[in-house]
């Protein structure tokens, strides 16, 4: 989300907190079923309450002025002539002496898996309803954003089934440790090729067909029968990973613009224990951030904090250029608009018009007021409304700036649930889309998002129904989180299952749906394969025991939901805690909280 308070508190231990391809028609196989009738929307009471200071200073932690994030029309902030990231840690991180730590707990076996791993049971949790009395009502009719009204719950994890075909269990035929032949269902930028073939070499997709015998490679791959949908992995265009360790946050009412909530006593008691235990701890924060997306099929995610021991690890990094061939051409900008001085804009918008920066990732018109929306005439003022912009939140656009925006083929990444959740209404997605502006669709964080973009889309998938009158389409919403999120945050690598890109990729159980609204329906804990780069990462324990044995080494038993799964975290080097297993990173979280579960929910 955000972050101005957040990011300070990221530089302040030597990190940084990071925060067109057109629809196409091709029919899917399978009908499409009619989930309204499951989905319905119970609209909250919304009643009014005294707003207070928005502008009302912190009342702990670190101390952040907020007198230039408020004046929109000064010059302030530090430099930017290097983004807001601060320099790559060379070395290990140096967690000093742990203090009156408790004993690391007992991690019970679950079975055999052949690795001598122990096995984390990971339950689900019952997140409190947020019954905190009476919310705020979001302001008079002319302020921004769309949806109110909107409920703020999580839609419940359902299984859904399109036909009476019993469920069929993958298959493996071992071969090649570093060759497959994926067969199912195949999502494509064309349409979904039923039966189809993926053929995975040199961690590329080589081929994308209805077969591909006849292709270099396919003798002797190891072949997986996966009796699914294979669906490119998907894409977080923007997330705080490092708070995704934390349960969701109740906010004690609404606010009209980001500055309230993250100044109110609740949110800096809430985040105590993160600023307590970051720097020791921030490499198992981020990790098991990217761990919750991963078992959600999420290959690739933005905002983890430039550490050795976080990236180039577990998921892709937007933001870093090895994890894409060593192409650097991004930057985020979690303070905001108010921290780029003319000096710093002019830089900026050079690089912009050489190519030295093509994704601007920037927190800018969170919120529904018109503190909010001048943020949008500061980025004019300073000249950054440019192609490379893209726009986190935006909820504060209106017509006026949604034209603008548009007309300068800026993108924009979408948070709706985190936004109705904070402030009672969303950016105007459909809007955005009538401008021709290019949409990710983004879960923001654990505390005020979805827990994962399954989450997020279910989310999504509502509130066109409820406000959007249907106007987008569970493919169209999809394709926010695959194709469209690589458009708009510039990775050209990912993002679709065509050859040549990266083979990272999702597996889910075929059970006769429209393909789009099966990955979006899709229990967190029925996904049946993850892969990045071609190696297998997460998946069914059945699967992941037959593939050859240096394809699962170092890879560890855990449990969701009933089902067995096998998840891959520690490398072999023991440097830079790269050999850390998800057993260290949990016992380490435990040491001072209880993390929020890895799928925190079951269907």
């Amino acid at each position: 989300m955000r972050w101005r308070a957040a990011t300070l508190l990221c530089l302040t231990t030597v990190m940084s907190c990071r925060d067109p391809v057109a629809p196409n028609d091709a029919l899917d196989a399978g009908p499409s079923v009619d989930r309204s009738a499951r989905e319905d929307l119970a609209p909250v009471d919304i009643s009014p309450v005294d707003r207070g200071d928005p502008d009302v200073a912190l009342d702990a932690g670190p101390s952040l002025d907020r007198g230039a994030a408020n004046d929109l029309g000064a010059d302030a902030g530090p430099s930017l002539d290097q983004g807001v990231d601060v320099p790559t840690l060379d070395t290990p991180v140096d967690r000093g002496q742990s203090i009156d730590q408790p004993t690391p707990l007992d991690m019970p076996m679950a079975g055999d898996s052949g690795n001598d791993v122990p096995a984390v049971d990971v339950q689900p949790v019952d997140v409190p309803p947020r019954d905190n009395g009476p919310l705020a009502d979001v302001g008079p009719a002319g302020y921004a954003g769309v949806g109110e009204g909107m409920s703020p719950d999580a839609i419940p994890e359902r299984r859904v089934r399109c036909n009476n075909d019993p469920a069929r269990a993958p298959t493996v035929t071992p071969g090649a440790a570093d060759r497959y032949v994926l067969r199912g269902r195949v999502v494509t930028p064309t349409g979904v090729l039923s039966p189809g073939e993926v053929l995975v070499t040199n961690g590329l997709l080589s081929c994308v067909a209805a077969s591909c015998a006849a292709r270099t490679g396919y003798a002797g791959a190891t072949v997986i029968e996966t009796q699914g949908i294979i669906h490119p992995g998907l894409i977080n265009a923007h997330d705080h990973p490092q708070y995704d360790w934390m349960p969701p946050w109740p906010p004690p009412r609404r606010f009209t613009n980001s500055g309230q909530w993250q100044s109110v006593a609740e949110y800096r008691s809430f985040t105590q224990p993160l600023r307590d235990n970051e720097g020791m701890y921030t490499c198992e924060m981020v990790k098991w951030g990217e761990l919750r997306a991963l078992v959600a099929g999420t290959t690739t995610l933005q905002g983890a904090p430039n550490r050795i021991c976080v990236t180039r690890t577990l998921v892709r990094n937007i933001e870093y250029g090895n994890d894409f061939g060593g192409v650097d051409t991004h930057r985020p900008n979690t303070l905001g608009i108010a921290t780029v001085n003319a000096t710093d804009a002019m830089g900026l918008r050079a690089d912009m018009d050489t190519g030295a920066l093509t994704a601007y990732l920037l927190h800018l018109s969170e919120g529904i007021d018109e503190t909010s929306r001048r943020e949008f005439d500061l980025m004019v003022q300073r000249n950054l409304l440019a192609p490379a912009m893209v726009v986190i939140h935006g909820t504060a656009f209106r017509a006026a700036e949604f034209m603008a925006y548009g007309a300068a083929r800026a993108k924009l990444i979408w948070s709706p649930r985190s936004n109705i959740i904070l402030y009672g209404r969303t950016t105007d997605a459909a809007a955005a889309r009538d401008a021709g502006i290019n949409i990710a669709l983004a879960t923001d964080w654990t505390p005020s998002g979805g827990p994962n973009l399954q989450g997020e889309l279910r989310y999504a998938r509502n509130l066109s129904r409820a406000v959007f009158n249907n106007r987008f389409t569970a493919r169209e919403l999809v394709e926010m989180t695959t194709a469209r999120a690589a458009e708009v945050i510039d990775r050209p690598q990912i993002g679709a299952l065509v050859e040549g890109r990266y083979a990272d990729l999702v597996v889910i159980p075929d059970t006769g749906c429209d393909a789009y609204d099966a990955i979006i329906d899709v229990p967190t804990s029925d996904i049946r394969l993850v892969m990045i780069g071609g190696r297998p990462r997460y998946g069914e324990a059945a699967l992941f025991d037959a593939l050859p044995e240096a394809a699962r080494a170092r890879c560890e038993a855990v449990t969701f939901c009933g089902a067995a799964k096998r998840i891959c975290v520690a490398e072999a080097a023991t440097t830079d805690l790269l050999n850390q297993t998800l057993v260290d990173i949990e016992t380490n979280l435990r040491r001072f909280s209880t993390p929020y579960p890895l799928v925190p929910l079951c269907p």
